[in-house]
């Protein structure tokens, strides 16, 4: 009889409408406030670390953005850096591990870099997990 009595409860069938739906809206909430953080968190990291390299602010055109790039991304052992250049575009290409996260921190880092160095470029960015590449001209 006891048994039946604790175990009752678990018996019962479960009415599907009394489930709350606002968890998705929680969820929603939850999950930008996360991406928002990392985007905070990347974009504190690309200016700290634009800001303490003097040697890629400091760079007037490409070829010196390329040795800044190819000096930060061989002392920082983040992925291996290309630099292509093709009849009227210029191309950065990076492959690197550090997965999605990585490919943000990188994306931004371009940003940053057009933003403040190449303002006079434009430039489209296209990415996965493990590659980013820079088109510009």
């Amino acid at each position: 009889m006891i048994k039946n009595n604790l175990f009752l409860e678990f018996e019962k069938p479960i009415n599907v409408n009394t489930i709350d739906n606002t968890k998705k809206s929680k969820n929603s909430t939850i999950i930008s406030r996360i991406n928002n953080s990392i985007d905070e968190v990347i974009n504190e990291i690309v200016l700290d670390l634009i800001n303490t390299n003097s040697f890629l602010l400091g760079s007037k055109n490409i070829p010196e953005i390329v040795k800044a790039c190819e000096k930060f991304f061989h002392d920082s052992c983040f992925g291996t850096f290309e630099y292509v250049q093709k009849t009227g575009m210029s191309i950065f290409k990076v492959e690197h591990t550090a997965g999605i996260n990585g490919t943000l921190f990188l994306k931004k880092f371009f940003e940053k870099i057009f933003e403040v160095v190449l303002s006079g470029f434009s430039f489209y960015v296209i990415s996965n997990e493990n590659h980013v590449c820079v088109m510009f001209r």
